[in-house]
């Protein structure tokens, strides 16, 4: 199972946000609250304002370790597994792993793993589940909230980052060009005669060559690099910290790469793929908008110039 990552968690949570004092409740390790309505309100409201999985399970983990020798929480739905930073998936014997069904009104809404320095009484159990209940709606749908921010990003056949993604990631790499003077690189790429194959083998083939070759590009690239899919046959790579020299490396890698790496299809035919490439620096005296304008008059002068057959 994946773990989940949340990217956005610091820039959408309000700066400014009230929790509910919790001057009813008396904190006492290994003794169960007799009144806790104050804290079961303050769980819900700060779960309430939680944009991501992890940070719901951190706010029920401050409350509960107040009362409980908890070492840590998981959450399981849908295949996806979101986990607090001490909890470790192998359970060892001093440290017991319990599974908790989190349903409402017959609605499953996952399980809760709780590992736990010692087995926890009946009692305990019992406290510790209905108050996991109170979050998980909170969970559900800080979960179902980062899949949608994702699927705003990415685009579906090859999982790159799509065009939305890369006008607000361009403009932050300018915006961080004019601040620190450190120079990157955007190279714009184009598939030759993409546009054949289509018309000869079918969108279907078509589709496996745009997959090989976002392949290929994440393959080649740095983790401080960008891809990203624009349109069509079209994408563009941010690489941070990069001048012109290092981005022509990077092409002559993504051809070796390439060059290695052909579709097959039944008949036995092989396409190989072809690149035109337009590569621009960041500059002073202009915005990102000119930068990636650079970058596209450059392809399109490579591209007249190359004429390649890409099968």
């Amino acid at each position: 199972m994946a773990a989940y990552r949340t990217t956005l968690r610091d820039s959408l949570i309000e700066p400014n946000t009230y929790r509910l004092p919790l001057s009813a409740v008396v904190p006492n390790l290994n003794r169960l609250p007799t009144e806790w309505a104050a804290l079961n309100l303050d769980l819900v409201l700060a779960a309430q304002r939680c944009t991501d999985p992890v940070s719901v399970l951190n706010e029920l983990y401050e409350r509960v370790i107040t009362y409980l020798p908890i070492k840590g929480f998981a959450w399981i739905q849908d295949s996806e597994l979101v986990q607090t930073q001490n909890f470790i998936a192998t359970a060892a014997q001093n440290s017991p792993i319990k599974w908790i069904e989190l349903t409402h009104a017959d609605v499953r809404l996952g399980k809760l793993g709780v590992q736990s320095v010692r087995a926890l009484s009946d009692a305990e159990c019992h406290w510790l589940t209905q108050l996991a209940q109170t979050v998980a709606f909170a969970l559900r749908n800080s979960l179902l909230y980062q899949r949608a921010l994702s699927d705003a990003q990415q685009d579906p056949l090859t999982c790159l980052k799509n065009r939305r993604s890369f006008d607000a990631q361009l403009a932050r790499e300018h915006a961080h060009f004019v601040r620190y003077g450190i120079k990157s690189c955007l190279v714009a790429m184009d598939l030759n005669s993409f546009k054949s194959i289509n018309d000869t083998w079918g969108h279907d083939v078509g589709d496996r060559v745009l997959k090989l070759f976002a392949t290929g590009l994440m393959h080649i690239l740095r983790e401080t690099d960008h891809a990203f899919r624009l349109g069509g046959d079209e994408f563009c790579a941010i690489l941070s910290a990069t001048n012109a020299y290092g981005a022509k490396k990077m092409t002559d890698r993504l051809d070796a790469w390439l060059m290695q790496h052909a579709v097959e299809l039944q008949s036995g035919e092989r396409i190989s793929i072809h690149t035109s490439y337009g590569v621009a620096e960041s500059e002073q005296g202009g915005d990102e908008r000119d930068w990636f304008r650079r970058a596209d008059q450059a392809l399109y002068e490579n591209k007249r110039a190359h004429k390649w057959v890409a099968a």
